[in-house]
């Protein structure tokens, strides 16, 4: 009876204490702090390309854009997959390459056009756009503002910190600071490995 409870607790320190000292926790910090210039690349990409494919679509060249566009959407959805297996640990499977239509261009972009493949690619891409964003905000703000708490008792004297209405002016209070952000920066580590398998879930049905 003993050894199991001894088992449950240290079950549940792990659990949670553990993403602290895990690697795969930081390389999930990478992974949403990158996020955000892929998803900017996405969005710009695709959104250049079909703009200018639909706008162009009264003459020929029109196609060859719009063909061009979903061609960039499978490359750059490869790469998604391939950063997600290699920083969050998705091992999100690669797919066979889609087999090219034969017959001339009206037949090649039909076939793309029909594909939902196509489509889940593309629309997962411009989400990533949102999700980058999303990602890139919460390491930015939250990491930063824990570490600020955790290391009041060194800088209170030199940097402004508030509570309330109030500057912390003596080291009790940025004692209790560094007690409350020790709290919050265990708590943002689960928020940022949460809303990983949250991209990571995401990712794996639309790409899979």
């Amino acid at each position: 009876m003993t050894e199991t409870r001894e088992l449950e607790t240290a079950s549940a320190i792990d659990w949670i204490f553990g993403p602290l000292v895990q690697p795969q926790t930081w390389l999930n910090v990478l992974y949403l702090l990158v996020s955000f210039p892929l998803g900017v690349v996405y969005f710009v990409v695709l959104t250049t390309l079909f703009s200018a494919g639909l706008g162009l679509s009264v003459v020929f060249i029109g196609l060859f854009l719009l063909i061009a566009a979903f061609a960039a959407a499978n490359v750059m959805a490869d790469l998604d997959r391939v950063v997600l297996n290699t920083l969050a640990d998705a091992a999100i499977p690669s797919r066979p390459a889609m087999d090219k239509p034969a017959g001339n261009v009206l037949k090649r972009f039909e076939a793309l056009v029909r594909s939902g493949r196509t489509w889940k690619r593309v629309g997962y891409l411009f989400v990533r756009f949102l999700t980058g964003i999303v990602s890139f905000t919460l390491v930015v703000a939250l990491l930063p503002a824990g570490l600020a708490l955790l290391t009041a008792p060194l800088t209170y004297e030199l940097v402004p910190l508030m509570i309330g209405t109030g500057r912390v002016s003596t080291f009790d209070e940025a004692i209790f600071l560094c007690c409350f952000g020790a709290i919050f920066t265990l708590v943002t580590v689960h928020v940022l490995n949460w809303w990983t398998r949250v991209c990571v879930m995401f990712a794996a049905r639309m790409l899979a």
